[in-house]
């Protein structure tokens, strides 16, 4: 298995050849990469939330497409804390691959979730979502509706000004505020 690949790469670090050295080095690296995805994989199916937690933030450690996946599988976790730092992690290491697993958390029932989901959509620029994030601007909750819109603004799609010049008149000053900066940035 991995674990013995690694062993046996190991030995290779005290060969007399300065190439063999090299490569064992290099090939190390890569395996031990890949045993710590696989072992934070693992963790994410613990019982224990505060082994997950660790596991999502481990992941987050390593730049590895098999990471962002065992952090997309996360974005579904029976805790809010678990999924709100997967979406998270996603959003700033743009995996756009995973988008849809972030999008699904716009409707989560926990507004941190909701919120990272937000942030995530707009980090990554993908105006496929611009419908979604448009939605939410009817949204009951201030908060949710202030981050929609600011990631609507780092979207800078030209579609969303009618929208948020409507905002401009909006009873909240956050939303207004908000609206102004997005107006700012669209395109």
């Amino acid at each position: 298995m991995l674990k013995e690949r690694i062993e046996a790469v190991r030995t290779l670090l005290k060969d007399g050849n300065e190439h063999v050295r090299q490569a064992a080095s290099r090939a190390l690296d890569k395996l031990s990469t890949r045993f710590g995805i696989e072992k934070f994989g693992e963790a994410l199916s613990s019982d224990d939330v505060l082994v997950r937690s660790r596991a999502v933030f481990g992941l987050s450690a390593l730049d590895d497409g098999r990471a962002l996946e065992y952090l997309a599988r996360a974005t579904a976790d029976s805790n809010a804390g678990v999924r709100a730092n997967a979406v998270r992690i996603i959003g700033e290491k743009k995996g756009v691959k995973y988008i849809d697993s972030i999008a699904k958390r716009i409707g989560d029932p926990d507004q941190t979730v909701r919120t990272e989901a937000i942030k995530a959509i707009g980090n990554m620029g993908n105006v496929a979502y611009l419908a979604n994030l448009l939605q939410l601007l009817k949204d009951p909750d201030t908060g949710i509706v202030t981050t929609a819109i600011a990631a609507i603004g780092r979207l800078r799609d030209a579609r969303a000004e009618k929208p948020l010049l409507i905002l401009l008149t909006h009873p909240v000053a956050e939303i207004r505020s908000a609206s102004a900066a997005a107006l700012a940035e669209l395109e």
